[in-house]
């Protein structure tokens, strides 16, 4: 069963759940999954994984902008087209898994995307939310 959602596409196939901006490419995950060529198998993608022993992920973020920006630069010219380039040369293919416990949920990562780790921004983030909750109470 294919659902339809606001922005997305979704479906749940062995467990997983499969996101997709539109249903031809959602047709085309369940036959990468069915046909055994999927990022699970991928040693790249496998790389990526933090190296925390730990292969129960409740979820995995995954993204590759490279072959999603490259292909637009012969849409844009000048300043645009030199920003998308710049993002094309330095953009590496990152994942970010998460798993949830009692009261709270943990990340890792060994990616990192135009230079920021995700984990540490993620952290300075927090700070700065919690920093601004205390002024908002005191």
């Amino acid at each position: 069963m294919v659902t339809d959602a606001a922005l997305a596409q979704y479906t749940y196939a062995d467990g997983f759940m499969i996101v997709a901006p539109e249903r031809a490419q959602l047709i085309d995950a369940l036959r990468t999954h069915a046909d055994g060529s999927s990022l699970a198998h991928s040693a790249a993608f496998r790389a990526l994984l933090p190296q925390d022993g730990n292969e129960n992920y409740s979820a995995v973020v995954y993204q590759n902008l490279k072959p999603v920006l490259s292909p637009l630069l012969s849409q844009f010219s000048g300043e645009t087209a030199d920003t998308l380039r710049k993002l094309a040369s330095d953009s590496r293919p990152t994942v970010i898994c998460a798993w949830g416990q009692d009261n709270r949920i943990e990340a890792a990562t060994d990616s990192r995307l135009f230079g920021f780790d995700f984990l540490t921004l993620g952290a300075i983030l927090d700070t700065r939310n919690k920093s601004a909750a205390q002024h908002v109470t005191n």
